[in-house]
């Protein structure tokens, strides 16, 4: 099969570029409320922001196949998110295709159980996960549990039964699943050839078939990509601020953290003193970088772990 009758041009790549940018627009007034929904079915900082991108992938191809208007947003937003959690720890975790009808106890303390959901984010299956969310935290009724989740009454009924069983058992803790640790070493190479604006170290540290991802902006393949693309934009054309990086452990992931100090020509348009500017999500495999993932464009991410290590934080928006 020859592959160049499947060339997709410039212009129509343009165009769903220029869609998605207006469609991702209308959508911001619901950014911070559809982030805190993730963040508190997710239970987890960095689950939180690859969920709110996911749903609005997802949301930007549904919009794509309607005929008909979207009349509650925030809902229909609410919906894809809680669908895309349970089909993302579907596929990780299997869970019993049908839930055996049975009768929850009155009972466990919705405080109780909302202060244990972050310690137990990757604890339950995920019909538990979100009932017990959407019940607990959200107060939605059984019916609308089961209308979202396309269950039934008495399926939804079970899975609060068991989450809450879970969540009561004192052995939980063996039960949780830990984050994969990128490689220190290569974080730390990260940090240090950043902080000298190295942009040939910088580029050595990735595979030759890596993955950039300025988090809901950018997405690049292949090392070559990545110098010219994210790194030299970074290091050459932004002339209003010097980087400093830093390896720390944030909500249990050791991330990169990129520090910024305007120059003397951007001095009067934003304070003198350091601060958070972007945090550097990596993945590696054999001493390299396979993915990185740049949270620029995450502001609700970005003050939160600003707010976590007690620093001051600046903010981008949601794109250039």
């Amino acid at each position: 099969m020859n592959d160049s009758s499947a060339e997709l041009p410039l212009p129509l790549l343009d165009a769903a570029r220029q869609a998605r940018i207006e469609f991702l627009s209308a959508l911001e007034p619901l950014r911070p409320r559809l982030h805190r929904y993730c963040r508190k079915l997710t239970g987890d900082l960095w689950d939180a922001e690859d969920l709110v991108q996911e749903t609005l992938a997802r949301a930007f191809a549904h919009a794509a196949q309607s005929h008909q208007p979207v009349e509650r947003p925030m809902a229909w937003l609410a919906r894809i998110a809680t669908n895309a959690y349970v089909d993302d720890l579907r596929r990780a975790k299997a869970v019993p295709a049908e839930l055996p009808e049975q009768q929850a106890p009155a009972g466990a303390d919705p405080l109780e159980v909302r202060d244990a959901l972050t310690e137990v984010s990757r604890l339950l299956p995920p019909q538990e996960r979100a009932c017990i969310l959407l019940k607990d935290v959200f107060d939605l009724s059984l019916k609308e549990i089961a209308a979202m989740l396309s269950t039934s009454d008495g399926a939804v009924k079970a899975a609060l039964h068991r989450g809450r069983a879970r969540l009561e058992d004192p052995d939980r803790q063996a039960a949780l699943a830990l984050r994969p640790a990128p490689d220190p070493a290569v974080l730390d190479q990260l940090a240090d050839a950043f902080t000298a604006y190295d942009l040939d170290r910088l580029a050595a540290l990735f595979l030759p078939d890596a993955v950039s991802e300025v988090v809901g902006v950018v997405h690049e393949v292949g090392a070559e990509a990545i110098r010219s693309g994210s790194l030299h934009h970074t290091l050459r054309l932004e002339t209003d601020v010097r980087y400093r990086a830093e390896v720390r452990d944030v909500a249990d992931e050791a991330v990169v953290l990129l520090w910024a100090t305007p120059t003397d020509a951007s001095a009067a348009e934003m304070p003198a003193a350091e601060a958070l500017a972007d945090v550097l999500r990596v993945e590696t495999a054999d001493g390299a970088i396979a993915r990185l993932r740049w949270c620029f464009f995450c502001p609700e991410t970005l003050t939160e772990v600003a707010d976590l290590i007690g620093a001051p934080v600046r903010t981008h928006g949601y794109h250039y």
